[in-house]
């Protein structure tokens, strides 16, 4: 596999958070590290995830965040057919189009770094390859600071064109469990959990859902919440360490993402709910020209 090409970022401090980011690889965070232990969940590594959408680290997932119902959605007044045989995107096991575009469609300009941040810029327009999956022309803009232990990534959608762009983006964020899974805990600021089909689907309805500490034990978790408390912040506590994901801004839902026997949790940042492309509704953000969207997230560690 090609070596892939990585921007350091690194907190002041002989002990802080060192991060590294992959400009050609849909910008995916691949390491992220505190006192030389990796929070992040390796899988199949960066190069895999670079050739063919094989997700770890943190992986930004553009246009659309986790599954679509189908190959047709009709969005912002504009109705799109996806190529059922296309080799720009992945399918579920069900067949079905999941996380965007593939990350080698997805090559940032990286215009400012420094030791401790970054900033990278992405245009999403007709000249790009993968354009067809998306034919709204925008512009994303991605920021990135280290300090202390703790880093914060932040996202910012402009349109470029004279049509209105929606939003369905989120991250995938891979937080390695330390320690034994079987005392792991995880703190949960929901208060509705999305309803879904057998084919992981909204169904459009909700139930109450308690906030607060779980056992991860052998549990199993593919689940999208709605109804997030503020502060919007997740926890992942295991060993003698733990590990926090918070929403700052512009995401109003998420996904927790722990397969049976994983060795990592996913809180995933979402500005709408899987499937919003297709069931559309007030749910999908949507942003007029001269508009612009912003959303947040920090990760931090002790």
């Amino acid at each position: 596999m090609a070596t892939v090409e990585t921007v350091h970022l690194a907190a002041p401090g002989e002990h802080g958070l060192r991060a590294a980011f992959a400009p050609d690889a849909n910008m995916v965070l691949h390491s992220l590290t505190l006192g030389g232990r990796e929070l992040l969940a390796q899988r199949n590594g960066v190069a895999a995830y670079a050739e063919n959408g094989s997700t770890m680290g943190v992986p930004l997932l553009h246009p659309w965040a986790n599954r679509l119902a189908g190959y047709t959605y009709t969005a912002a007044g504009r109705r799109v057919e996806l190529d059922p045989g296309s080799a720009l995107y992945k399918r579920d096991p069900g067949g079905l189009p999941i996380h965007g575009a593939l990350p080698r469609l997805c090559r940032w300009d990286v215009e400012e770094a420094a030791s401790d941040s970054l900033l990278a810029r992405l245009a999403w327009d007709r000249d790009r390859e993968g354009f067809e999956l998306f034919p709204f022309p925008h512009r994303l803009e991605y920021s990135a600071r280290v300090s202390g232990a703790e880093i914060e990534i932040a996202i910012g959608l402009e349109p470029t064109g004279d049509v209105p762009v929606p939003v369905s983006f989120g991250f995938h964020p891979y937080l390695r469990i330390s320690g034994e899974r079987a005392t792991a805990q995880m703190s949960l600021p929901v208060g509705s959990r999305i309803l879904l089909d057998e084919s992981m689907i909204p169904t459009g309805e909700t139930e109450a859902c308690e906030p607060g500490l779980r056992q991860l034990g052998d549990s199993a978790w593919d689940d999208g919440f709605s109804d997030l408390r503020e502060p919007i912040r997740f926890l992942l506590s295991g060993g003698d360490s733990e590990t926090s994901l918070t929403f700052v801004n512009g995401y109003r839902f998420a996904q927790v993402f722990a397969p049976p026997g994983s060795d990592f949790v996913c809180f995933e940042p979402m500005t709408a709910p899987t499937n919003a492309l297709v069931a559309g509704g007030p749910e999908l953000p949507v942003v007029e020209p001269g508009g612009r969207h912003d959303a947040a997230f920090a990760i931090a560690a002790r």
